[in-house]
């Protein structure tokens, strides 16, 4: 896909979405990666895309949607029996139109289709453009700084777009879809390319939401041998003395495994502007500023074709801070030599909208663009890659657990979020005798942790699930507005809470801490069927939380009302259906699921903790409600129905 502003171009090549930047716009535009069904005797292949129109920013106005395919094999969009773009409504996958490209013949690249701003709606427009030099014209037409060379493997091979149509006009208010069917192919060029073949767009509905389970009882530590016997590790954590080995060590492991293991090394540099490349790595590079030593941790080179993209890397580890001196220092020295980026890397986690953590002169990166990384999101693109078995070679897979094995270990320096900060327990008790004043001066800082813990929550729930997990937030608001409005509601209600989108789940999770009452609470609210009586919609949830624990509380809402009508625990609904009706008269709209448990006080982790308590409850919400919980869809008529009447929801 690509993002266009309003004189047709991309913004920069961050608008250009394929499945090494596989998301664009803040997130609104997402690509959910490639699937292949087997019909008869062809193959269809699969991507599954997002674009969330209300956060789609005001200066795209237009979303192109693209195929190609790789002509260095001989593939032209001629040789396959269909190429199909399908527009679908979000809500139940219904298609509402399809555009077929019938005249397909030499092209390996094709622009099928564009979504685009009229009169402040969204619309759609059937396009069919194909191109025989392939993809980088293609791009470059569209204003995407382009290299040409043999590594062109790793050009967008599709991308296509996800909209909701009412009579020809998008509407807002939920996440879109499209389906293309890119092309069917006979079972010998499928084989050959079924890795690079063309796809099939499908609704996010028909996405199914992950097992919990079964994908963490998959993962192995290579230790399940004799308990005797003491395994060979790649990276090794024996023998870390002081802080600073740990982070020499854990600098040399990331740097040799970016460098190594090729899909690793793209998703960590292409986010930040390199081009797809060959990726070399090097530690502590020796150089000279204001003739004073430096000797940064590391250094990221990436070549393509006549481009090099060079990055200075600083790493932290343990609790260990970037100081604003040595980062300015380092945009100084990489300004001298003309290089790109510098990377900082800690344990410090941060929002995707949130400014760099360290004070920094403005004027240092008006040439050289500065970026954070934390450690939990390294983590968390490891085990994606793994749980999505997209590391093509065996060795360099292996090589990749392996160092995610080396991150888990808590040697390594490489901490997962583990402490709400030295001013929560004084905010804490504050917000329990009511005492808290929106002035206090510690707030802002338990705030900041806070929102910094709920994006930790994406990336740990993703990284188990293995897809991106993302923070449901207006991005119409900043992250300085969003964490005054966090410090209102604390203030206030004594509560912290956020909300997150898990692809293939019916409805965004809620998870809200109560001080006052010391619990943790998650929720998750659904649409009722729009069918049947009261107590036919009550049963319907009953049956998709068949085995769920009975301690779950079910809320009723009726059409018109914002409060519950009834409450009650799930044990006593399964026995007693009727007590979630209040009146037999009115319908029931909606239903609120929510798990509840003792919130932990402690400020670190570990056993009674307020960081582990919300993590453990946030995993058994979602494997006991959310990856079972499925939308209603409206039934076929029964063609037999003889008084007109919609059929009952059974």
């Amino acid at each position: 896909m690509l993002l266009l502003g309003d004189d047709g171009k991309v913004r920069s090549n961050d608008d250009l979405v394929f499945y090494n930047q596989p998301s664009g716009a803040g997130g609104a535009v997402r690509l959910r990666g490639k699937t292949s069904t087997v019909e008869g005797q062809h193959v269809v292949f699969t991507d599954v895309v997002d674009i969330d129109m209300d956060d789609v920013p005001d200066s795209v106005e237009r979303v192109v949607l693209a195929a190609s395919l790789d002509g260095e094999n001989g593939d032209r969009f001629g040789r396959l029996d269909y190429l199909r773009l399908r527009l679908l409504r979000g809500s139940d996958a219904v298609e509402l139109l399809h555009f077929d490209v019938t005249d397909a013949s030499t092209e390996t690249a094709f622009v099928l289709g564009e979504v685009y701003r009229r009169d402040g709606q969204w619309k759609f427009r059937a396009i069919g453009q194909g191109y025989d030099s392939g993809l980088a014209t293609l791009a470059a037409d569209y204003g995407v700084d382009v290299d040409v060379d043999e590594e062109d493997r790793a050009a967008p091979e599709s991308a296509v777009a996800v909209e909701e149509v009412e009579g020809g006009v998008a509407t807002s208010g939920e996440v879109p879809s499209v389906t293309t069917d890119t092309p069917t192919a006979p079972p010998a060029v499928a084989v050959r390319a079924k890795a690079r073949r063309s796809q099939t767009v499908t609704t996010k509905k028909r996405m199914p939401a992950r097992r919990l389970s079964a994908t963490t009882g998959r993962r192995s530590t290579g230790d399940e041998i004799d308990p005797g016997w003491q395994p060979a590790r790649l990276f090794p954590v024996a023998g870390i003395g002081g802080a600073s080995e740990q982070e020499r060590r854990a600098t040399s492991a990331l740097l040799a495994v970016v460098g190594s293991v090729r899909e690793l090394g793209r998703v960590l540099t292409t986010r930040f502007g390199a081009p797809a490349g060959h990726v070399e790595t090097f530690v502590e590079v020796p150089f000279t500023c204001g003739d004073k030593p430096y000797r940064p941790d590391g250094l990221i080179r990436v070549t393509r074709g006549q481009r090099t993209w060079t990055a200075l890397v600083e790493v932290k580890t343990g609790g260990g801070e970037l100081g604003s001196d040595q980062v300015g220092a380092y945009l100084d020295i990489a300004r001298e030599q003309r290089f790109d980026a510098v990377i900082t890397i800690s344990n410090l986690i941060t929002a995707a909208d949130e400014r760099h953590p360290t004070a920094i002169d403005g004027r240092k990166t008006k040439k050289v663009a500065v970026h954070h990384l934390p450690w939990a999101e390294i983590r968390f693109r490891c085990q994606l890659l793994l749980e999505n078995s997209a590391v093509a070679d065996a060795t360099q897979e292996y090589i990749l657990r392996e160092f995610l094995r080396y991150l888990d270990h808590g040697r390594s320096g490489a901490q997962t979020f583990e402490d709400m900060g030295p001013r929560w327990v004084a905010v804490r008790d504050s917000v329990s005798a009511g005492t808290l004043l929106p002035t206090d001066k510690g707030l802002p800082f338990v705030i900041e942790r806070f929102d910094q813990l709920s994006h930790y929550l994406c990336l740990h729930l993703g990284g188990l699930l293995g897809i991106e997990v993302v923070p449901h937030t207006n991005r119409r608001v900043d992250v300085s507005q969003r964490r005054r409005d966090l410090a209102e509601e604390l203030s206030r209600q004594g509560t912290l809470s956020g909300l997150m989108r898990i692809p293939g789940t019916a409805a965004p999770v809620t998870v809200s801490a109560d001080l006052r009452s010391g619990r943790v609470v998650c929720s998750v609210s659904i649409d009722a069927p729009r069918q049947g009586r009261p107590l036919t919609r009550v049963k319907w949830i009953l049956r998709q939380l068949a085995e769920a624990n009975g301690n779950l509380r079910i809320e009723s809402f009726e059409q018109g009302s914002r409060e519950a009508a009834r409450a009650e625990l799930l044990a006593l609904v399964r026995q007693k259906p009727d007590v979630m009706v209040a009146d037999a008269a009115r319908e029931i709209r909606a239903f609120r699921i929510s798990l509840g448990a003792p919130l932990g006080s402690k400020r670190g982790t570990g056993k009674g903790t307020f960081v582990t308590s919300v993590v453990e409850t946030l995993e058994k919400f979602y494997e006991e409600v959310v990856e079972n919980l499925r939308e209603w869809r409206e039934p076929a008529q029964d063609a037999g129905a003889g008084n007109g009447s919609p059929p009952e929801v059974a």
